[in-house]
């Protein structure tokens, strides 16, 4: 085998294992994206919640004042 063509398959290979660590680390990165966007939203809906709460606290009580 000659050089030239060693040195092409050799530089083929590293291209293609760059490609892979590419499309993982992008992919990773896009899961990362979503994991904070759900924790997010998450945290949001738990706020309103907790709002909800106690403004029906306050009107409940408002309502059985004696």
């Amino acid at each position: 085998m000659k050089t030239g063509k060693l040195i092409g398959i050799l530089v083929a290979a590293a291209l293609v294992i760059a490609l892979v660590v590419l499309v993982v680390k992008l992919a990773a990165g896009l899961l990362g994206l979503v994991g904070g966007l759900i924790n997010a939203v998450l945290g949001v809906a738990v706020i309103a919640a907790l709002l909800l709460i106690v403004l029906w606290m306050f009107r409940y009580a408002a309502k059985n004042r004696k």
